[in-house]
């Protein structure tokens, strides 16, 4: 399929975004491949996902510094070998939980992916919000390297944490389109313009900050919002009420049917 142009997304006005956090990862083990194709097939338009570093400093799909919470595995990430990590069963303790064996398979063992076999597996026609959690020299090197090899310039963009580290992008690739949420920093009018002037497109607020009066200024500024989160239906429309352009969720498959209960644009 034809390769997705984030640009496309937000010319239409009345179109919501659909991005589906960690892959459809109310449903499936986040930032896992059957995540993220799941997330396509319920209608997602970008899949967004984190990375971090082996121990060998080859990005993978991985939130926690620690491996804990979504692995049979302990300890810090940067400790293990990509061999290693990959010997780790990342549904397990998704299996643990309430959730219904039968979706994956109750013998299925899934790996982490890499940055690269993420990229081999999310369909070309799915937008990418690529979250990189750790930005030591040569990891973004490799992740850099990945960006321009797939070609993902119209397709995706990174997301930091701090000006400081995306600042640390853009002297390797001043292509690269970048996000940056400086969570700690309150989002009003002066830093809406600071992440212009920085030449940010893309805004990810938090819920909390996002309001009629956000969402207005942010489209008079031309920029593209996509918050961070929404995952029930009542706070779907809600925030589609207030003119947010995007939302990131867990449950993609309620964002679209949200969407089509209120008429909206849909593809």
């Amino acid at each position: 399929m034809k390769s997705k142009r984030l640009s496309d997304l937000y010319q239409e006005p009345r179109r919501i975004v659909v991005t589906a956090h960690r892959g459809f990862s109310g449903k499936y083990p986040e930032n896992t491949i059957p995540a993220f194709v799941a997330a396509g097939q319920a209608g997602a338009d970008i899949i967004e996902f984190d990375l971090r570093g082996s121990r060998e400093r080859i990005p993978v799909v991985l939130h926690d510094p620690i491996l804990q919470r979504t692995s049979d595995g302990e300890g810090k990430v940067g400790d293990y070998s990509l061999t290693q990590l990959k010997e780790l069963d990342f549904s397990y303790r998704w299996k643990q939980g309430d959730n219904d064996p039968l979706l994956l398979g109750s013998s299925t063992r899934v790996p982490v992916p890499t940055f690269e076999e993420a990229l081999q597996a999310i369909p070309e026609s799915l937008g990418l919000n690529i979250q990189v959690k750790e930005t030591d020299p040569p990891l973004l090197d490799r992740i850099c390297s990945l960006f321009d090899r797939y070609l993902l310039y119209e397709r995706a963009y990174l997301t930091f944490s701090t000006f400081t580290d995306a600042g640390a992008v853009r002297r390797i690739n001043p292509k690269i389109d970048l996000c940056v949420l400086e969570r700690k920093l309150p989002l009003d009018m002066p830093m809406l313009q600071r992440i212009q002037t920085f030449g940010c497109r893309f805004l990810q607020p938090h819920r909390r900050d996002v309001t009629p009066q956000l969402c207005r200024q942010i489209r008079e500024m031309g920029l593209w919002a996509n918050l961070f989160y929404s995952n029930s239906y009542q706070d779907n429309r809600r925030f589609i009420g207030y003119g947010i352009q995007g939302i990131l969720t867990d449950f993609p498959d309620i964002l679209v049917q949200t969407i089509r209960d209120l008429g909206l644009p849909f593809s």
